[in-house]
C-alpha cells in the first residue's frame, strides 16, 4: 500500500489514502488482499478484544461499529476502511473466539458504536 496524502477532489466525494474519489465505500481488490495479509496475524493471534485492539493500534488501526457492523478504522483519521467481514473475520466468528464485545453506542447515530476494552 502506497501512502497518499489526504486530498479533496474539486467536484465529487472525498478522497483519502484508503478510498479513491469513487462513490463506492469498498476497497479495491488489490488493497483488500494486501490489507488481509497485513492484518491476518493480528486477528489470528489475538485472544481478547483488548488484545486485538492493542495489536491493531500498533499497526495504525482500530475497531468500531457502523450501521451495526464491526468495521476497521484508520486510527489517526477515524476513516472507516472496511468491515471486518470483508477481511475474513465476521463479528460472529470473533465473538465465538474472543467472547462478547463491550460496545458503547454513539448518541444520535443509530447502529454506530465504539468498542470498549
Amino acid at each position: 500500500m502506497m501512502y497518499q496524502p489526504d486530498l479533496v477532489a474539486e467536484t465529487g466525494p472525498l478522497q483519502t489514502r484508503w478510498r479513491g474519489p469513487e462513490d463506492s465505500n469498498r476497497l479495491d481488490c488489490e488493497t483488500g488482499v494486501l490489507l488481509r495479509r497485513f492484518l491476518e496475524p493480528v486477528f489470528r493471534q489475538s485472544t481478547s478484544w483488548a488484545g486485538l485492539r492493542r495489536r491493531l493500534a500498533s499497526r495504525g488501526f482500530d475497531l468500531g461499529f457502523n450501521m451495526g457492523r464491526l468495521v476497521l478504522n484508520h486510527r489517526e483519521s477515524g476513516t472507516r476502511i472496511c468491515s471486518c467481514k470483508f477481511l475474513g473475520y465476521p463479528l460472529g466468528t470473533l465473538t465465538e473466539r474472543l467472547g462478547r464485545a463491550k460496545v458503547a453506542a454513539i448518541r444520535g447515530r443509530t447502529g454506530h458504536g465504539l468498542l470498549l476494552d
